[in-house]
């Protein structure tokens, strides 16, 4: 007697999971859809076109997989900033950028931080982040943007880069290491990573950077 057939949803998470993993182990181009599928677990090596379309739409599957709980955690952090007064403070708004990321890391099987780390360098796959579950890196986003209005805007652009590149490999670097930490008692990496990251940010400017 055949088995009954899995819940989408299941299948559904199982194809994510298995993309995130093949994704951060060799990097997003050299992973094609049947991959993902036989990763999986699906016999029909087809289900990841059927479930997503295209490796697009997979990508922002991943995207909304994990970021629902990382948007959860780090609109709480703005939240709080607000009351405390400190909501326009560049290490604030960095705790609430690293903090809720680098708890991610902490879920089973996660490849999450590694998942970026290969998105960021990826000139294939962009995204707007227009999406609900993206509110709160928009609100960070935005917020630093305010916080250093005084830099001129090439030099603001490529600080904003070196961060985004500081702080995704960073954590990426502690996932694979398994060193991970929480939302409520952050790793002593991760007070490190803000630490820096504020430094890169408030750096006096000695040349500036061509448009």
């Amino acid at each position: 007697m055949a088995s009954p057939a899995a819940p989408a949803h299941d299948t559904r998470e199982r194809l994510i999971l298995a993309a995130e993993r093949l994704f951060a182990e060799r990097g997003i181009g050299e992973v094609s859809l049947r991959e993902v599928g036989a990763a999986a677990g699906q016999r029909n090596t087809s289900a990841a076109q059927y479930h997503f379309g295209n490796k697009a739409a997979l990508i922002e599957a991943i995207f909304d997989y994990r970021m629902r709980t990382i948007n959860e955690q780090r609109l709480r952090h703005l939240a709080e900033m607000q009351v405390e007064g400190s909501g326009n403070e560049p290490c604030s708004l960095l705790e609430a950028f690293v903090v809720p990321l680098a708890a991610s890391t902490s879920e089973p099987d996660s490849h999450y931080a590694r998942f970026l780390a290969q998105f960021s360098t990826d000139p294939r796959y962009r995204t707007s982040w227009d999406w609900e579950t993206a509110t709160s890196l928009r609100l960070v986003w935005n917020g630093l943007r305010r916080c250093l209005a005084h830099l001129p805007e090439p030099t603001l652009r490529a600080r904003l880069r070196m961060l985004e590149h500081l702080v995704l490999h960073t954590v990426a670097d502690h996932e694979r290491a398994g060193e991970p930490s929480t939302p409520d008692r952050p790793a002593p990496w991760v007070t490190e990573l803000v630490d820096a990251a504020e430094a890169l940010l408030t750096a006096p400017t000695t040349r500036q950077p061509q448009p």
